[in-house]
C-alpha cells in the first residue's frame, strides 16, 4: 500500500524530478546515506525511456481508456494491478479516521505492516536527524514534504499519528538509532510534536517546549474556526460557519461530501441565513474532495422503491441550485479535488467559482446511465453562451454539440485551467495556485462582489436549437454506435441528453425559460433512474466502484 502511494507521488512529481532531488541529495551525503538515495537500475531505465509519470502518459502506472496498469520493475511490462489483502489491510479499512488505519497498518505484524514500518521508520528517523540542519523547525520538513510532493501528512505529522512514544519504543527493541533530541522530548514530558488547545491553535515542539506555529492569515482553518464556535447552524450533513467579515461558509461533511437532502436542506437554510445577516456565502470544505456528486446508493434505493418520493428529491435539488443562482447576496463555490457530477452542479449556479489548480469538474452521470438531473445541463449551456461577446453572431448549434459531447462522454477535467476550458469556469472566474489559499480567495471574491454592488441576475429566456439541432445532435450519437464506441444503452441516454440540450421538439431558435428546462431535465432523469440497465450500472459503481459498460 505505501509502495502503491509511493509510486504515485513519484507518478504525479515525475520521476525525473525524482532522480534529479536524489542525485543532488546523493553527491551531498557521505557515509552509509549515499547508499538509501542511489537511483535503482530499473528506475534509470524508465528515464531513459521517457517515462517520467503523469506529465509522459506513462511512469509507474500507465492508462489505458478506464483501466489503470501498474509497472513490473523486474519486466518493466505493464500488466493488471495486484491487489494487496491482508488482515491488518483490512483491519484499516474499517477503521474510523486516517490516525487509526495508520496504525492498524504501521504495528501489524504481517506482510503490510513489515512493509510499511520498514519504509516509514528510516523516513521518520532520517527527517529528525536533520532536524535543525535543513531547517530550524519541524514545521518547514513537514510543510516541505506536503506542499512539494504532495504528502497528507508531513514526516512529524506521520509520527504524531502513528504514536511517538510507541514507535521510539519499537524502534529501540529494533537496535535503531534514535535522535538524541527525540528521547530527550520524551523524557521532559513531550509525547507529540503538535499540540493543539481548545481554540484549535496549533504548537509545536522545539527546543525543550512547544512554540505556537506562526499562522498564516492567507490560511483559513474550518477545523479552528469549529473549535472556536463559529458554527451557526448544521445537521448532519453540513455545517455553516461564520469566516469572518460578514462573509459565511457553507461546509459539506457527509460521507465523500454525497449530496443528500440533509445537504440540500442547508444550502435553502444558508442562503435564507446570508440574505438576512451576511455579505455572501462561499461554499467550500477542507475534505478530501470537493464533492463526487448526488447521494447515489440513496438514489437507488428510492428507484427501486419509490419513484414519486425520488421526484421530490429531484425537485428539491432543483430548487436549491435556483436558490444559489438567484440569492440576492453573492455565493462563491470554491471546488478542488474531485467536482463530480452534484458536485459540479452546485457550482455552476454560483456568482463566482474559485477553484483550485487540481481541480477535476465534471457531469459524469452518464457512466451510472443517467444524465445530470439538478440544472446541470442546463447551467452548462448557459454558461457557454455567456462567454460569447455581446451583438456577435454565433452558431447556436455548435454550443449546443459542446455542451452534448463534454456530458455525454462525461469527460472531467484534469485541472483548474481545463474546467476553464470545458467551460465550466468563465473569464470572471478564478483558480487559486495554493490550495491552502482557497477559501481566502474565495472570501475576497465575496467581499469584492458585495463591495461593488452585487444584484442577483435576471431571470431571462434561453434560445435553443430545437428539433433540428436535435437531429443534429443524435446523428453523432448514431455514428458512435455503428463504429461500436457506444452501446444501445449508451444511445439511449445520449437521445435523452439531446432532447433536454435541445430544448425539446421547438423551432429552431426558440428562446424558452428556465424552468421549462429544468422540466425536461428531470423526466429525462427520471426515465433513465427506472431503466434496469442504468441501475446496473449504479449498483456496479457502488459495488465495484468502476463504471459498467452494458
Amino acid at each position: 500500500y505505501e509502495m502503491r502511494e509511493r509510486d504515485w507521488s513519484s507518478d504525479v512529481c515525475s520521476s525525473d524530478l525524482f532522480a534529479h532531488v536524489a542525485k543532488n541529495v546523493y553527491d551531498q551525503v557521505d557515509g552509509d546515506e549515499k547508499n538509501v538515495f542511489e537511483i535503482p537500475a530499473f528506475i534509470q531505465t524508465m528515464l531513459e525511456k521517457g517515462w517520467y509519470g503523469s506529465k509522459s502518459g506513462q511512469g509507474f502506472y500507465l492508462k489505458q481508456g478506464k483501466e489503470i496498469l501498474e509497472l513490473d520493475p523486474e519486466t518493466l511490462e505493464y500488466g493488471q494491478r495486484k491487489k494487496l489483502k491482508t488482515a491488518s489491510t483490512e483491519l484499516s479499512r474499517n477503521e474510523k479516521g486516517l490516525n487509526n488505519k495508520m496504525k492498524a497498518l504501521v504495528y501489524a505484524k504481517d506482510r503490510a505492516g513489515s512493509l510499511l514500518w520498514n519504509i516509514l521508520s528510516p523516513v521518520l528517523l532520517y527527517s529528525a536527524e536533520l532536524h535543525g540542519e535543513i531547517a530550524d523547525d519541524i514545521v518547514a520538513i513537514d510543510q516541505a514534504m506536503k506542499w512539494g510532493f504532495g504528502w497528507e501528512k508531513g514526516p512529524f505529522e506521520t509520527w504524531d499519528a502513528i504514536g511517538v512514544e510507541r514507535s521510539v519504543s519499537l524502534m529501540k527493541e529494533e537496535g535503531l538509532n534514535v535522535p538524541v533530541w527525540v528521547e530527550q522530548m520524551l523524557e521532559a514530558g513531550f509525547t507529540t510534536f503538535y499540540s493543539e488547545d481548545e481554540s484549535g491553535q496549533r504548537s509545536f515542539y522545539h527546543e525543550g517546549s512547544y512554540r505556537t506555529e506562526e499562522k498564516n492569515p492567507k490560511h483559513i482553518s474550518l477545523k479552528q474556526l469549529k473549535k472556536q464556535g463559529k458554527v451557526i447552524k448544521k445537521n448532519t450533513g453540513a455545517s455553516l460557519i461564520d469566516i469572518g467579515d460578514g462573509v459565511a461558509l457553507l461546509e459539506f461533511h457527509s460521507q465523500n461530501n454525497a449530496i443528500g437532502l440533509d445537504i440540500l436542506q442547508m444550502i435553502n437554510s444558508s442562503v435564507d441565513e446570508v440574505e438576512k445577516n451576511y455579505k455572501g456565502l462561499v461554499i467550500g470544505n477542507q475534505g478530501k474532495n470537493f464533492c463526487v456528486g448526488a447521494n447515489l446508493a440513496m438514489i437507488l434505493m428510492e428507484a427501486q422503491d419509490d419513484v414519486y418520493e425520488l421526484d421530490m428529491v429531484v425537485r428539491h435539488f432543483q430548487s436549491a441550485m435556483m436558490k444559489i443562482k438567484y440569492s440576492s447576496k453573492p455565493v462563491v463555490a470554491a471546488p478542488f479535488g474531485m467536482t463530480l457530477g452534484g458536485g459540479s452542479e452546485v457550482c455552476l449556479p454560483a456568482a463566482r467559482i474559485q477553484a483550485t489548480m487540481e481541480t477535476y469538474m465534471g457531469l459524469v452521470e452518464a457512466g451510472v446511465g443517467l444524465i445530470p438531473g439538478g440544472g446541470g445541463n442546463k447551467e452548462l449551456y448557459m454558461k457557454h453562451l455567456q462567454d460569447l461577446p455581446n451583438g456577435v453572431d454565433f452558431d447556436l448549434q455548435k454550443v449546443a454539440n459542446k455542451v452534448f459531447e463534454t456530458i455525454a462522454m462525461a469527460k472531467v477535467s484534469t485541472s483548474g485551467d481545463e474546467a476553464r476550458e470545458n467551460n465550466f469556469l468563465n473569464k470572471r472566474d478564478g483558480v487559486s495556485v495554493n490550495q491552502d489559499h482557497q477559501l481566502y480567495d474565495a472570501k475576497q471574491a465575496v467581499l469584492a462582489l458585495h463591495q461593488t454592488g452585487y444584484r442577483a441576475p435576471q431571470r431571462k429566456k434561453v434560445p435553443v436549437v430545437g428539433e433540428t439541432g436535435y437531429g443534429t445532435l443524435l446523428l453523432g450519437a448514431q455514428a458512435m454506435l455503428h463504429s461500436g464506441y457506444i452501446s444501445e444503452h449508451d444511445l439511449k441516454i445520449a437521445k435523452k441528453l439531446a432532447y433536454v440540450i435541445a430544448g425539446g421538439k421547438v423551432p429552431f431558435g426558440t428562446e424558452v425559460d428556465e424552468q421549462y428546462l429544468l422540466d425536461l431535465e428531470r423526466e429525462a432523469f427520471l426515465s433513465l433512474v427506472a431503466e434496469p440497465k442504468s441501475q446496473q450500472r449504479m449498483q456496479h459503481m457502488l459495488v465495484k466502484g468502476k463504471p459498467l459498460r452494458n
